[in-house]
């Protein structure tokens, strides 16, 4: 892929990208690195946009990938404990605050979301692609999305509802 074919895709899809790492990664400074390697990872590829549809499913199961890469990663360095700092001071180190106080309690609700269902709400609802596009970009059948987007609601009503009790 060119620099000039990445620009356009940034430009078109750069926001969603974006939103979509932020979906995984659920803090800031990790967004802007999944980004980072997802745009290197779209330049070393030989892939050239034909379709719209096309285009969009290969962006995101480049990011998909690169962030699966980077959390096996990660995992096998958190194994090793960071010295210096406690346990107690990385629990309380704050995530970005959403970008609307609305919102703000559902964005929360999908955050403690297990991972499989958090990715399915995100790629269907705030990146709006059909179950057919995420069942491409997942590499799992259409019925799967299906029962996991069901599952996924369920889950975030529970967590809304206890929210609402909470706060009553």
């Amino acid at each position: 892929m060119t620099g000039a074919e990445l620009n356009n895709i940034l430009s078109e899809y750069g926001n969603g990208i974006s939103r979509f790492c932020y979906s995984l990664c659920k803090n800031e400074f990790d967004t802007n690195d999944l980004f980072q390697e997802t745009c290197i990872r779209l330049l070393k590829s030989d892939f050239t946009p034909n379709s719209q549809k096309e285009t969009k499913s290969f962006i995101y199961k480049t990011c998909l990938n690169t962030f699966r890469d980077i959390y096996r990663k990660m995992r096998k360095r958190s194994e090793t404990e960071i010295i210096g700092l406690s346990n107690e001071y990385l629990e309380n180190i704050p995530e970005k605050v959403a970008d609307d106080d609305t919102y703000e309690y559902l964005y929360k609700a999908i955050n403690t979301l297990p991972y499989k269902y958090r990715v399915v709400i995100t790629m269907s609802y705030f990146d709006e692609l059909t179950e057919k596009n995420v069942s491409d970009i997942l590499g799992i059948p259409e019925g799967t999305v299906k029962s996991r987007l069901y599952r996924a609601k369920k889950l975030l009503m529970k967590e809304i509802e206890k929210n609402e009790n909470v706060r009553q």
